[in-house]
């Protein structure tokens, strides 16, 4: 056997080959986007970044082997039904880092920490 041929078939066996490693940010960004996206979450949180406070969605991540908790924390638009969101906040979380494959989803806490009145955009108004 020719020394290619060995490295192919060295190759070919499953535990000579590679891995994917998820970083723990990673997933927490994954988690971010994914409450970021669902209906009446906002990244508008009026007074915290003037006073230096975070960002929001905000997710800290729990990752032990291929199981995953999540505390996600997000701000939500008035008026919305926020255990509606909550709700929806949860499947998007679970579901995005789910379909990874790589992980099974334990457990999501949603955590509401404002609710921002934001004005209604108006265009073309004419006084």
């Amino acid at each position: 056997m020719t020394d290619a041929a060995a490295e192919a078939d060295a190759l070919n066996d499953p535990g000579r080959r590679g891995s994917l490693e998820i970083k723990h940010k990673a997933v927490e960004h994954l988690a971010v986007l994914a409450a970021r996206s669902t209906d009446s979450v906002t990244d508008r949180h009026p007074g915290l970044r003037v006073l230096g406070g975070r960002d929001l969605p905000k997710a800290d991540v729990t990752v032990n082997g291929s199981r995953v908790r999540a505390q996600v924390v997000v701000a939500v638009t008035w008026p919305s039904p926020l255990a509606k969101v909550a709700a929806e906040v949860r499947a998007a979380v679970a579901r995005d880092l789910s379909e990874l494959g790589l992980y099974t989803v334990d457990r999501v806490d949603v955590t509401v920490e404002c609710v921002s009145a934001e004005a209604a955009e108006e265009e073309g108004r004419v006084q």
